[in-house]
């Protein structure tokens, strides 16, 4: 909350001082500003690149460049974006994520509404926190109403969410990774397992393994054994159980996350060891069944014991300065559950396409032409979305007008401070505050170059089809952003 305090203020006082800060500073006051812009985007490393460039003066509202502006592009991460913009307008900057704990006097049951931060290690550790914190609190619940023993089922909900956990325009070779991991009505540890290995006390025995979080569902084939030379190696095939460890090992080693195919399960069978861990025992199985209903109440039998609730702010942080996909894809499908509440579904659920309802509804509602948007998800990691630079720049341009506009700006990357942008225009720290987005063949980045009072240019700059090393267009979008931070700058008859 300290932050969108923190932006807000900045947003006041730049709207105060406008006029007196920018009164020399617009296009006709910088007249070598289209000059420079154009010389930077004359020479490309490719030939057969194609740069498409808006950036938005937001003083005066006006374009003050474009450069193919209008020419679909796939955006990559950048599409997080209008992924974000679409769930502020739909959900709202108050919104939370809400899972509940239920009991009905014979079962357990959980309801999920689609939080991809539940158990999220990086925000776990920010506040002191184990990834399992929320389960060790509902465990505390449970024991102060005396529920030490379930007679039934934990019985879990994911209904918010469709039953299409991966999209099926995901390439292949992303698949099983962490940044592809499937997104649920329920998640955790962003839907992935982390296993860790060390050498055990002879040489040649197996290594010994553990994996987080404790359960019981991942199956480890250990061909690792304990030695000085070689290199431990993780092999996963997507959409299995099955991670199997060889090579050798010499000294603790962390693989990192690796998807889990089944968010729901890992959730459920987590939330069980922990209780077992707490002397809780559930006594039946695991089942999935809907609980919510299509107007999303519950059944007055329930007895609901906790919620655990997440601000949308974290996870807007995390899609836009880490460039977390899971968060990316949750909120897109949340915007769809609630949208397809809004008009009236009969069934209202949170889709791939119900969620692109809510975003280009809400690029029509902010007065921007549709036309070549083609949202496929909510990160960018499909090759089938597709955007202009000016639809972002304009979405960027509209946001910053809205009430939530501070929050939305401050979720983005600062260029020399945090996020995907930490190393990057490190002599003008905090002058940059943007999405980035890469993947082969594309380079993008969008976002606000700010002023010493507030957010100053609304940009988009995307590059697409080069082949080759990405790193000359990083350095070719540095280059923009530093001439627009010189033009943010108060010229002598303005600062007059």
């Amino acid at each position: 909350m300290i932050f969108v305090l923190r932006a807000a203020w900045l947003r006041i006082l730049f709207l105060a001082f406008t006029v007196v800060r920018f009164s020399g500073v617009s296009l006709g006051a910088h007249p070598s500003l289209t000059r420079e812009l154009r010389s930077v985007l004359s020479a490309l490393p490719h030939a057969q690149t194609v740069a498409g460039v808006c950036i938005i003066d937001l003083e005066s509202a006006e374009t003050v460049f474009a450069q193919r502006a209008d020419q679909p592009l796939i955006p990559a991460s950048s599409l997080k974006v209008l992924t974000m913009a679409a769930a502020l307008t739909e959900l709202g900057p108050n919104f939370s994520f809400e899972t509940i704990l239920a009991t009905d006097g014979e079962h357990l049951h959980v309801i999920g509404d689609g939080d991809p931060a539940f158990g999220d290690e990086k925000l776990c550790r920010s506040r002191g926190e184990s990834i399992t914190s929320a389960f060790e609190q509902w465990a505390d619940v449970l024991e102060r109403i005396g529920l030490t023993s379930v007679v039934g089922d934990l019985v879990v909900d994911e209904s918010i969410f469709d039953g299409q956990w991966v999209h099926p325009s995901w390439e292949a070779s992303d698949l099983g990774k962490w940044y592809a991991a499937p997104v649920s009505g329920l998640n955790f540890n962003g839907n992935c397992v982390d296993i860790t290995i060390r050498p055990a006390g002879q040489l040649d025995a197996p290594v010994l393994v553990s994996v987080q979080p404790q359960t019981e569902l991942v199956r480890v084939l250990n061909r690792c054994v304990s030695g000085a030379r070689g290199t431990p190696l993780l092999h996963h095939a997507a959409g299995t159980y099955d991670y199997k460890i060889t090579g050798r090992c010499s000294k603790l080693w962390a693989f990192g996350s690796v998807a889990f195919p089944d968010p729901g399960m890992l959730f459920a069978d987590s939330l069980r060891v922990v209780l077992a861990n707490r002397g809780i025992t559930i006594a039946g199985e695991i089942r999935r069944t809907q609980v919510r209903s299509a107007n999303g109440s519950l059944p007055d039998l329930l007895n609901v014991v906790a919620t655990h609730r997440t601000p949308i702010a974290d996870v807007l942080r995390r899609a836009g300065k880490d460039s977390q996909n899971l968060f990316a894809e949750s909120l897109l499908k949340r915007s769809g559950y609630a949208w397809a509440q809004r008009i009236g579904a009969p069934k209202p659920q949170g889709t791939w396409e119900t969620g692109a309802h809510a975003l280009v509804e809400m690029v029509r509602r902010a007065g921007i032409d549709t036309t070549g948007l083609n949202v496929a998800d909510g990160s960018g990691l499909s090759r089938s979305n597709a955007c202009t630079a000016r639809q972002v720049a304009q979405v960027l341009a509209w946001s910053f007008k809205q009430p939530w506009g501070p929050l939305l700006h401050d979720s983005l990357a600062a260029a020399g401070r945090d996020g995907s942008l930490h190393k990057r225009l490190r002599d003008s720290p905090g002058r940059v505050f943007a999405k980035t987005g890469t993947m082969r063949g594309v380079r993008t980045l969008a976002g606000y170059v700010d002023s010493q009072f507030g957010p100053r240019f609304a940009f988009a700059v995307f590059f697409n089809g080069y082949r080759g090393p990405s790193t000359p267009y990083k350095e070719i979008q540095d280059r923009l952003c530093r001439i627009l931070i010189g033009a943010s700058e108060p010229s002598e008859a303005g600062s007059r």
